[in-house]
């Protein structure tokens, strides 16, 4: 294998957990050339994967129903189809992609299928059986992302000037449920806040992605009412992001791209989770906490809760037998 071209065109979530098969694959070829066709915040993830060659962006993805710019698409696709690939993987099976991939010269096509007769794979089991096609064996069940020290002094340097402090406990909270908010509201983001740092005396950063903006604004008052003065992350980059949940000693939130990026980096996470949802798009990280819901069912803030005190617990007690201090 000399030249490995990767496309996807999904949502931040589905690149997180196809990323374990592009980091085996660099691996198992790494004389081979990889490129990465993908949103611009895939392609930053894919950096900090250091699993890729070259890159092109295209384009902001803002939500989970639009995809990205169409212009920067098809310029990629001009630049693409000058080069000759051994292998063309897709890793969506949306429509443009598939039309897109038509125009490109590869010896070998291969397309990510989650559905299997009757039966919903996983996003990661079916990128690693995508790439076992091309002789890839052993793809881990989560991605590794890498700080290296610039960037981590560099990213640092930018949550200080923000107000955050890294001498003791911080929750990272997303109040975010994407289209479902019977799962989990995110005006129970607030009354959780308030308890956690009544229980723990922690800071409070508040992550808001670019498919919610303006949510942490509409809680001004609350915040006010229970004499918080969270952080708050507007539409952070994939490194500012990842510093920051790299220092978190719990990550809440929906099943979306912040609590995969720290998955991804080996901080706890509790994730309120559609039970629909799960077979497909949960993370896999040991450190992870499922809360399965339902609409007949929805998880609350006591349920929430409860689950952040059992992480904070085991994560203790296993520093202890580590013999470490507080984190």
């Amino acid at each position: 294998m000399e030249r490995l071209l990767f496309v996807h065109r999904g949502t931040a979530v589905e690149f997180l957990l196809c990323l374990p098969a592009l980091q085996a694959t660099r691996r198992r070829f790494p004389q081979a050339q990889v490129w990465l066709a993908a949103p611009d915040f895939a392609c930053d993830l894919a950096r900090l994967a250091d699993c890729v060659d070259v890159v092109h962006p295209l384009g902001a993805h803002r939500s989970l129903v639009s995809g990205p710019s169409l212009f920067q698409s098809l310029r990629a696709l001009v630049v693409l189809r000058r080069h000759v690939f051994d292998a063309v993987i897709g890793l969506t099976d949306a429509i443009p992609e598939q039309v897109g991939r038509l125009w490109l010269r590869a010896h070998r096509q291969l397309t990510l299928q989650t559905d299997v007769g009757r039966r919903v794979q996983h996003v990661t089991d079916a990128a690693a059986a995508l790439v076992a096609a091309l002789g890839v064996p052993n793809v881990p069940p989560t991605p590794q992302l890498l700080l290296p020290p610039p960037v981590l002094q560099a990213e640092q340097n930018r949550l200080a000037k923000l107000g955050w402090r890294d001498n003791g406990l911080t929750f990272v909270l997303h109040p975010t449920v994407g289209f479902a908010p019977q799962v989990w509201p995110a005006e129970h983001i607030v009354p959780l806040a308030a308890r956690l740092t009544a229980e723990y005396g922690a800071q409070l950063l508040i992550v808001e992605t670019e498919e919610e903006p303006g949510l942490t604004d509409r809680f001004q008052s609350e915040w006010k009412r229970y004499n918080l003065k969270p952080v708050v992350l507007r539409r952070p980059h994939a490194a500012l992001l990842a510093v920051a949940l790299a220092q978190a000693s719990v990550v809440v939130g929906s099943n979306c791209a912040p609590v995969h990026v720290a998955v991804a980096l080996r901080t706890p996470v509790v994730v309120v989770i559609e039970a629909t949802a799960a077979a497909r798009l949960a993370p896999r990280g040991s450190l992870s906490r499922l809360l399965y819901a339902l609409p007949a069912r929805p998880v609350g803030v006591d349920d929430v809760f409860d689950v952040v005190c059992q992480v904070m617990a085991a994560s203790r007690t296993g520093m202890l037998f580590e013999g470490k201090g507080g984190r």
